[in-house]
């Protein structure tokens, strides 16, 4: 539901608790995951946006106390990893197979714009964008979540079945 180039001082700032974090925190996580602090484990919304992930105050409620999802806590050898991570395949050489981005009309973690930044880059595979009336970063709001649905199964049949 999103592609996101964590290589990117954009994409970083937008999506951490605030820039400050991003560039600060992502620099001490550096030195962090070359020391035993590696292990030690940071909650995902003192970095993260995670009161985005869903627009639904109560369902957000939801998300935030369970430690599978936004409740989560992460190590800062992961952190590290993630704010630092390289493809194998970098977007300018895929040629695999068409890709499928089903974008969040109202996704406030990651808009459109940060995965257009990684989208862009790939160009030997068709690209389609389709948007997600209505709907956050989690689609539980209608019509997104059906229109996710039935947007995953028309590219499904148009590709994987040929």
């Amino acid at each position: 539901m999103t592609f996101l180039d964590t290589e990117s001082k954009q994409v970083k700032n937008a999506v951490s608790t605030s820039p400050f974090m991003a560039q600060v925190g992502g620099f001490f996580a550096g030195i962090g995951a070359h020391t035993p602090f590696k292990r030690m484990n940071i909650p995902m919304k003192m970095v993260s946006k995670m009161d985005a992930l869903v627009n639904q105050p109560e369902a957000l409620k939801v998300f935030l106390k369970d430690k599978t999802s936004a409740g989560n806590s992460v190590s800062v050898a992961f952190l590290h990893s993630y704010l630092n991570y390289k493809p194998e395949v970098q977007p300018e050489d895929f040629n695999i197979c068409p890709v499928l981005l089903t974008q969040p009309e109202n996704d406030h973690w990651t808009p459109l714009s940060l995965s257009t930044l990684f989208l862009n880059r790939i160009t030997q595979v068709p690209v389609e964008i389709r948007l997600l009336k209505n709907a956050g970063h989690y689609p539980l709001e209608q019509p997104g979540l059906d229109d996710m649905v039935n947007i995953i199964d028309e590219f499904y049949k148009n590709n994987a079945l040929k």
